[in-house]
């Protein structure tokens, strides 16, 4: 199973009701302070806030109740590809998660989740989480010093993600730069690491066994 970094952000408009979608990437909430939506009508239907590296606060005008709710989410919630989020009184507020199940909410005009067929990212999911959540803080900060691009020239970088790694992908060229994210040694190689450019239509490899193959290669070379 892949898990997207673009998620699909749904909700009713407070103000006029119209049923909005919204882009959610990762990238983009993870490396501002902030983020809003608007609606068409002009209200501010979304404040993003990242409280740290690993959570962010979701604050919603509430189409059913009329007040603004507050909603905490960490990374592994994020990464989910169905995120209902509730009303303090038990009504469906909002659908965070994958664009297919968004499109499926879009079409039936309503957020509905007995009607939708989901596979759930558990917290399970991934062989280690903690690594791969420090793992994400580097390419976040990466992204936001402008150190992540393609040598192709397309500045704009998709990420998806798998048990042991993540892959960033070029939306132009199609070129992809494999991360594991499963050992302390992976991440230590990911550390050192002051940028990343992806290779026109190659795919290369950030792991700690590419690493040692590296230094075993060198060591014979000075021999």
């Amino acid at each position: 199973m892949v898990i997207s970094g673009c998620k699909t952000f749904i909700l009713r408009c407070r103000f006029c009701g119209r049923l909005s979608e919204y882009e959610f990437n990762i990238f983009q909430i993870m490396s501002n302070n902030k983020v809003e939506y608007r609606c068409k009508c002009g209200e501010n239907n979304v404040i993003i806030k990242r409280q740290d590296d690993k959570e962010i606060v979701i604050e919603i005008g509430c189409f059913n109740c009329g007040d603004k709710h507050y909603h905490k989410l960490s990374l592994k919630d994020i990464l989910k590809d169905d995120n209902i989020l509730y009303c303090l009184h038990g009504s469906k507020l909002s659908f965070l998660g994958s664009k297919n199940i968004g499109n499926q909410i879009l079409l039936g005009e309503q957020i509905n989740i007995k009607e939708i067929n989901i596979g759930k990212a558990g917290k399970d999911y991934f062989n280690n989480s903690d690594i791969l959540a420090k793992a994400l803080n580097k390419i976040y900060a990466l992204n936001k010093e402008n150190k992540l691009s393609c040598d192709c020239g397309n500045p704009k970088i998709n990420i998806e993600f798998f048990p042991d790694r993540m892959e960033l992908k070029c939306s132009n060229c199609k070129s992809v730069s494999i991360i594991f994210a499963e050992t302390e040694e992976d991440l230590s190689v990911l550390l050192k690491k002051d940028k990343i450019m992806l290779k026109e239509h190659s795919i290369s490899c950030i792991d700690s066994i590419n690493e040692k193959n590296r230094d075993i290669e060198k060591d014979k070379y000075l021999k």
